[in-house]
Formats: C-alpha cells, sequence, structure tokens
C-alpha cells in the first residue's frame, strides 16, 4: 500500500525543467523511455527496463516581464532481469525546482536562477538525509536578434557519489521559417524541421542526463548512477491545438545504470540488475500540452 502512495504521488507531481533549453514549454505531459539490453557478462540475461516521467508546469509572469518558475520533476525507473523476473528493482527521484527568469530592459538579456531540492531513492527504507540532493542552475541568455540567441552558465548537483558539475553552453538558431537549432549543451540538443508548421516536426535530437539514486539497508546502502547519452530521431504531432503525441527512437552512447558501493566511485555487481550493458536502442512516447514561444508570445495564465 505504501508503495502505491508513493507511485501514484511521483506521477502526479512531476514537472519539467526543460523549458531553459527549448523554444517552448510543456505544461504538462507523460511519456516512458523504453530499452531492453543483454548483459556484457551473461548474454544469457537481458535487462528490460521502463522509465516514466509525468510532466508539469507552472510559471507566473509578472509585469516587468520577469517569471517565476516553480516545478516538480520526478521519475520511476522500473528494472528487470529476464528471464528470471524475480530480479527487479525500481528507483524513483522527486524534486521541487523553485527559480527566477529575470529579464533586461532591452529585453536582450535574461538570467534564469533555480534551486533544485531532489529525493533519490529506492523508497525502501525511511528517508534520511542521505537520499536529500541539492543542487542550482544558473544560465545567462543573450538575445542576438529574433532569430539567434547564444546561452551560458552552469549546473550543479549534490549526487550520491558526490559533487557533479556541468558548464552548459547553447546555441539557439532559426534558420528559416521550418528549420530551427537549438538546446543546451552537454545534455540536450535538436535539429528540428516543421513538416508542417504548427502541426508536424520531426528531426534529430541528443540528450545526456547524469543522475543518481541511494539505496536501501538491503543493498548496503549503495547507489545507483546513470549516465545516460542518447541520439535519436523524434517526431512530434499535434493532434488538436497545443495538444502534442510525440516518439522517439534512437541509441544509447552511455553507460546504462551501474550500482557502486556507497561513498565510493567502485562499482560493485551485488545486484545483477545493475551490471554492465551491451549498446542498446531506446523507445519514446508519450503526450504534452505544449506551448511553442516561436507561435504564442506568452504562456497562459
Amino acid at each position: 500500500m505504501k508503495k502505491a502512495v508513493v507511485i501514484c504521488f511521483l506521477l502526479l507531481v512531476l514537472v519539467s525543467l526543460s523549458v531553459i533549453a527549448q523554444p517552448y514549454a510543456d505544461i504538462i505531459g507523460f511519456n516512458c523511455q523504453t530499452f531492453s539490453s543483454d548483459y556484457k557478462s551473461n548474454t544469457a540475461r537481458k535487462n528490460k527496463t521502463d522509465d516514466y516521467f509525468l510532466n508539469f508546469f507552472v510559471p507566473k509572469e509578472f509585469k516587468n516581464g520577469n517569471t517565476l518558475l516553480v516545478r516538480v520533476n520526478s521519475e520511476l525507473m522500473s528494472s528487470t532481469l529476464t528471464p528470471d523476473s524475480s530480479y527487479s528493482s525500481t528507483l524513483y527521484s522527486v524534486s521541487l525546482p523553485l527559480g527566477m527568469q529575470f529579464v533586461s530592459k532591452s529585453k536582450k538579456w535574461k538570467t534564469v536562477l533555480i534551486v533544485l531540492p531532489k529525493i533519490a531513492s529506492d523508497f525502501k527504507d525511511a528517508l534520511d538525509a542521505y537520499d536529500y540532493q541539492f543542487g542550482g542552475i544558473f544560465l545567462e541568455n543573450y538575445q542576438h536578434s529574433e532569430t539567434f540567441k547564444v546561452k551560458f552558465g552552469a549546473y550543479f548537483n549534490r549526487e550520491a557519489f558526490g559533487n557533479f558539475f556541468m558548464p552548459i553552453i547553447g546555441l539557439d538558431w532559426k534558420v528559416n521559417d521550418r528549420l530551427y537549432m537549438y538546446g543546451n549543451m552537454p545534455n540536450f540538443y535538436r535539429i528540428e524541421y516543421a513538416l508542417k508548421r504548427n502541426k508536424l516536426y520531426g528531426g534529430l535530437g541528443f540528450r545526456s542526463l547524469t543522475r543518481s539514486f541511494r539505496l536501501s539497508k538491503a543493498d548496503n546502502y549503495d547507489y545507483v548512477r546513470y549516465n545516460e547519452i542518447q541520439l535519436k530521431l523524434f517526431v512530434d504531432y499535434f493532434v488538436a491545438k497545443k495538444i502534442l503525441v510525440f516518439a522517439e527512437v534512437g541509441y544509447s552512447l552511455g553507460q546504462n545504470p551501474w550500482q557502486f558501493t556507497y561513498s565510493t566511485k567502485d562499482e560493485t555487481f551485488r545486484n545483477p540488475i545493475y551490471t554492465p550493458l551491451n549498446p542498446y536502442p531506446v523507445f519514446n512516447a508519450g503526450f504534452a500540452y505544449r506551448v511553442r514561444f516561436d507561435l504564442t508570445e506568452k504562456l497562459p495564465e
């Protein structure tokens, strides 16, 4: 019963931070990413992982153009070892990012500041201080023209394996009415083509995300680290005004979820689920209520 309540809570209170990296905002959205692969040490076994996200975003823009950013981010990642499905594990994370976007008088500069309190765990034990993570984002945007913007900043988070720092640099270029390049490297970038403007989009996307989850006492308080690096083709289709369905297919270039010994960077093989996999294809699909800034000037009140 406790696990069911936790799962329902996580799936009801997710919100995305991706608005700062792209020319649209998903006010609400849900997606499931899935992959399957055999293990490097035992090709007779396979790992099947389903990763669920539900996104919800509520901004508040003030008269001076500054915007309050209040979000909740969460993830539910379920992994099973086959054909022996008795080996299974579920990881969760939930965070409450809170920030502001400040706009200069000239409107050419925008500064985003966000704090990132987070819990990442298997939720099998009562939460304690080691399940909490804390981080932040600083991002500076310079609008050179209506079609060209540059961005730079930094991301920091106190992960289960220690401090994780990542510089950010981005370039948004609207080449023409159909071709758009945007994102923040090294974790997100897209080359997008409007097959039918405001209706059907497709292109090539890159995604990289490092995160960690602390395990329970039964697993020696170890942690799981996931260095996700993916290259994918995507299709976005508006079935109605601002109602979007999307699909992605691609390939994993990074490190699958691995288990490491508590407070070290030493990998452990105590849980066969979280051991190295061979490279694998990735599939993702979902829906969203999406507002595109290149079509609409303001988010809904």
